[in-house]
């Protein structure tokens, strides 16, 4: 059908006002449209926001659990502790391995197991205790120290001299660390050794008592008397009731054939530890050195009293009482 002139003209013109508004329409239509989308879009989470969220979510549980675990070893590792100074050390292991479940690298409830089964006289056991703290956490000193102690009060100086290097290894600062491993040494017949390490420990603490005394006793194992009575001169001025030290130096007197000296010491120790065999024992002797022989007598009488089965000093109480009566 023909449209009129003045029809066609407007209508000409509207088609194309309709084709051009059409396509700035469907335009801005699907601009709209995909705006609104990609608002849409940035507002909900990707896939890997959301797989990240929930490993992130994961992760908080498996710590907070984590964190709830070492709180419930450390509650059994303190009762353990707790039992041990009662003296309850069976129940103190039963705590401590209670801690190792929950946490198995606890190296010092491993330690302390070892602690509880050494007062238990079961060595064997407190051994592999403390190797497994020290494997638990190597640089656990205190695992090194009780592995080198009871190594040294069963016998075994090789390794408890490998122990005590363990110690000084980790923490080479620490003074007595070298006088454990010097005392190691001279069990062992290696003074030299001994010496140098009390040496080391009195460089890092002149003031260290025990290693002023270890000193001493070896420079008197030695040879080295002058040296080894003026280490325990020193000893005695900051502890005057440390028996043993008194009764090192009544031997260094008497090494030195100073008699007098050394029964004034041993009397000294006497009065400190009246129930000490050793002492009487040695100053009976001393006095024998003297020809002093009913004070002799009397010396090893009293330390037969202490200990009653000491052959030796029953021997050395009949040789007194021979001597005494063959000067009447």
């Amino acid at each position: 059908m023909k449209l009129p002139a003045n029809v066609q003209g407007k209508s000409s013109l509207y088609f194309e006002k309709r084709c051009v508004a059409g396509p700035l329409f469907f335009a801005f239509n699907l601009l709209l449209v995909l705006f609104l989308s990609c608002s849409k879009e940035k507002n909900l989470p990707s896939n890997k926001e959301t797989q990240h969220k929930g490993i992130s979510i994961q992760l908080g549980k498996q710590k907070a659990k984590k964190t709830n675990t070492l709180a419930q070893a450390k509650e059994h590792y303190n009762q353990g502790v707790f039992n041990q100074k009662q003296g309850m050390q069976e129940k103190a292991i039963t705590e401590f391995k209670e801690a190792i479940r929950l946490h198995p690298d606890y190296a010092e409830a491993y330690n302390n197991i070892g602690t509880s089964y050494q007062f238990l006289g079961e060595y064997d056991k407190a051994i592999q205790s403390y190797q497994k703290s020290v494997e638990a956490q190597p640089n656990l000193i205190e695992g090194y120290h009780n592995l080198g102690t009871l190594y040294l009060l069963q016998g075994e100086i090789d390794q408890a001299i490998t122990a005590y290097k363990g110690v000084i290894h980790f923490k080479p600062e620490l003074a007595t660390a070298y006088v454990d491993l010097g005392r190691a040494y001279g069990m062992s017949g290696q003074l030299d050794q001994a010496i140098d390490q009390f040496k080391m420990a009195l460089n890092l603490d002149p003031n260290l008592l025990e290693a002023h005394y270890a000193i001493g006793v070896s420079y008197r194992h030695q040879g080295m008397i002058d040296m080894a009575t003026e280490s325990l001169k020193k000893v005695i001025a900051q502890k005057p009731n440390f028996t043993e030290a008194h009764l090192n130096l009544g031997y260094a007197y008497r090494d030195q054939d100073k008699l007098e000296e050394a029964v004034d010491t041993f009397n000294t120790a006497s009065q400190i530890d009246p129930n000490n065999y050793q002492i009487f024992h040695e100053l009976g002797i001393t006095y024998m050195k003297q020809h002093r022989y009913t004070k002799a007598i009397v010396a090893f009488q009293q330390a037969l009293k202490i200990q009653p089965e000491a052959i030796q000093t029953e021997n050395n109480l009949k040789i007194a009482q021979a001597r005494l009566t063959q000067h009447k």
